[in-house]
């Protein structure tokens, strides 16, 4: 008997997988609910625009964009104003992308920085909402609590039994029932499931660890660690009937099928007599329906085909496991002699439109109960289409084998799209429905549709990296144009330059200061002349030629020409004193302009050789294209990356595909030999009924 696949929340295989979305989602929002909930001073906004971003991707569904916003924010020192819960953000984020360790070494250092805050004697509840703003991260004790009962799960779907008991026992119990009750009671049942896992009910990692406070009569009552935790569930709901479910199982495992039976019908009993609530109503109706049928395959085994047509009989037709025991209930009436009720179920069986592999038995035991009836001929016909209908699978899955690419296999997938991008469940799997029901089989196993989720991540960075590459395609034709500008503004420039004829303004320069040091040296009063003084001397240099010109004598008026040559020396003589004490002044004064003139030519040269490095060369220009070069660099590889990848995830795709196909070929081979033995033996026996009734009649 198998254990349920569908319903118990059991533990997987070490490959994860999308079963560990469920456990990142539950994670992230009781998270994220303890940031605004619990924490005293949690902001009612974003602080940071970046962690509004995140926080934005995230509600999105775009993973990879809120991690790669966290990581640039941490490059850039990080996000503030908000503590450690952008840690949590990002820590659920990496669970829904596919990376459990590493969230779970994140989770498990915050938890015990918590922890280590709490044992600090200076640190009251008060100010741990002030810490947990700017530093660390402080969380009432039920988050807490409920924290580690999240962490614990993520270690026992990931099948780390150990880790995921030890996470467990941090857990109070008390707390976390008053604070979950939901939680309380799957966390009874997971620690009842470990103990189930592990060599005997009194695991050594599952009972030797119980607290006191939580369990003080155990010993003293005998009971083991499962029969309390069970005691515990007792009126828990859904996992007490799961619990329930799984012992029975066990109790099938380890050979006791008259306990297993007394398990499953105290079970069903229980079920029928209680009313679910909505929202677990089929969950709780396809346990119920679950049960039945195991119950009844453990008849069938002991060969009490009357209780097993009871139970299968009572099974309603719209029920997941419908089909299952629609065959079960043929097998059932057949062996009890009803031929006909197995007839008519496997008729009802053969009109279902959804096809499973297990259902290609059904046209050769159509055939093997028309035997039964006693109609050959009915029987022969069946047996004869039965093989036609396995030849003609057989060639349908040899081609499509022969043709299997990606492109054959997802036409016949219809995913469900959300505007652009392919919808998920909330265990982070592809919503896609078979077109082709021939391969719902694979379709609904774990390793296929991480297979089909991991491409999909795939090909969704590969656009991602695409998109990237065209960002850098036009950040190229900016750094084009802008060389295009700057090199026609050059021009102009180098056309400004020249009309200003610099090189005519620094001869000039050196000019003037040559002759100004030159008559600095001779002490050359009148070279630094005022302007005034200049027209004054001008002025009594004319005076000087006229008299030059006068003769001896009177000139009228009273005046003489010795008398006017007596007052030009008078002011020849105050003129040149004038000059000897106004020199200094006049010298500094001529100097001062020198260094004026200096500074600004300077300036000039130092803009003129500033201007003329600018147009030799473009430093940033160059730098800009550097870094362009290297981005494209990296695009390049990471795409080679991905594109390797892809095909690597591609081949997984195909081959377990192909696998399933092949195992599907072997089975419709094995139901073709059988049903082609069996109309050989019909044909036969006729052929030899045939020439009795001839010889009869001679």
């Amino acid at each position: 008997m198998n254990r349920p696949v569908a319903l118990l929340p059991r533990a997987p295989k070490p490959d994860l997988g999308s079963r560990l979305v469920a456990a990142a989602v539950a994670c992230l929002l009781f998270m994220l609910d303890a940031a605004v909930v619990i924490a005293d001073v949690a902001p009612a906004r974003a602080k940071d625009p970046v962690y509004g971003w995140v926080l934005y991707n995230y509600h999105q569904g775009e993973a990879l964009k809120a991690l790669t916003l966290l990581e640039v924010a941490r490059e850039r020192g990080g996000i503030r104003g908000h503590g450690a819960y952008p840690e949590l953000v990002e820590g659920g984020l990496m669970l829904s992308y596919g990376m459990p360790r590493e969230a779970r070494d994140l989770f498990t250092r915050l938890l015990e920085e918590t922890k280590a805050t709490d044992t600090q004697p200076d640190i009251n509840e008060s100010s741990a909402g002030e810490r947990g703003a700017d530093s660390g991260v402080t969380l009432a004790p039920g988050i807490r609590s409920q924290a580690w009962f999240y962490l614990g799960k993520v270690f026992y779907l990931e099948g780390d039994y150990p880790q995921a008991h030890e996470n467990f026992q941090k857990v109070d119990a008390l707390v976390l029932e008053e604070s979950n009750s939901e939680l309380y009671a799957e966390w009874l049942y997971l620690r009842a499931r470990l103990a189930m896992l592990s060599d005997s009910d009194n695991s050594s990692y599952a009972s030797s660890h119980e607290s006191p406070r939580e369990n003080p009569s155990m010993n003293a009552s005998g009971k083991t660690l499962v029969e309390y935790l069970r005691a515990q569930l007792k009126h828990s709901g859904l996992w007490a009937h799961y619990l329930s479910y799984n012992l029975a199982m066990a109790e099938v495992t380890a050979g006791d099928v008259e306990k297993a039976q007394q398990s499953l019908r105290k079970l069903i009993s229980g079920m029928e007599g209680e009313t679910p609530t909505n929202h677990r109503n089929s969950e709780y109706r396809a346990l119920l329906d679950k049960s039945r049928l195991s119950l009844a395959r453990l008849y069938l085994r002991e060969t009490r085909f009357n209780d097993a047509l009871r139970l299968l009989g009572a099974m309603p037709l719209d029920s997941v496991f419908s089909d299952t025991a629609l065959y079960d209930y043929a097998v059932a009436a057949a062996e009890q002699g009803q031929l006909q009720r197995a007839l008519d179920a496997l008729e009802a069986l053969s009109q279902r439109t959804l096809f499973l592999s297990w259902r290609e038995q059904v046209p050769y035991a159509r055939g093997y109960v028309l035997e039964q009836l006693n109609q050959p001929r009915k029987a022969l016909n069946a047996f004869a289409q039965a093989s036609e209908h396995y030849e003609s699978r057989g060639r349908e899955l040899i081609a499509t084998r022969q043709s299997l690419t990606e492109e054959s296999l997802m036409a016949r997938l219809s995913f469900l799209r959300n505007n652009d991008d392919i919808a998920t469940d909330a265990y982070g799997r592809l919503r896609v429905m078979p077109s082709d029901f021939g391969i719902s089989d694979v379709l609904a196993t774990e390793p296929f549709q991480q297979a089909l989720s991991e491409l999909n991540e795939l090909y969704q960075m590969r656009a991602l990296l695409i998109r990237r590459e065209g960002q850098l395609g036009t950040f190229e034709t900016m750094l084009e144009t802008r060389r295009v500008q700057r090199e026609r503004r050059s021009r102009e420039a180098r056309f400004e330059l020249e009309q200003q004829k610099a090189e005519e303004w620094v001869e000039q320069q050196t000019s003037f200061r040559a002759e100004i040091e030159a008559a600095l040296a001779a002490e050359d009063v009148g070279f630094f002349m005022t302007t005034k003084q200049k027209e004054l001397k001008a002025r009594l240099d004319r005076v000087a030629a006229t008299l030059a010109q006068l003769r001896d004598g009177s000139l009228g008026n009273g005046n003489s020409a010795e008398h006017q040559r007596d007052k030009y020396a008078r002011m020849k003589a105050y003129f040149d004193w004038t000059l000897a004490n106004d020199y200094g002044v006049n010298r500094w004064a001529a100097q001062k302009q020198l260094r004026e003139l200096n500074a600004e030519m300077q300036q000039f040269e130092s803009q003129r050789a500033a201007i003329e490095a600018l147009m030799s060369g473009d430093e940033k220009h160059d730098e800009l294209a550097g870094r362009l070069i290297r981005k494209g660099e990296d695009i390049q590889s990471l795409k080679a990356q991905v594109q390797e990848a892809i095909a690597q995830a591609r081949s997984i795709l195909m081959e377990r595909l192909d696998k399933a196909l092949e195992q599907q070929g072997r089975e419709l081979r094995r139901y073709l030999v059988a049903s082609r033995h069996a109309q050989a033996r019909l044909a036969d026996q006729l052929f030899r009924a045939g020439q009795n009734a001839e010889a009869a009649n001679e």
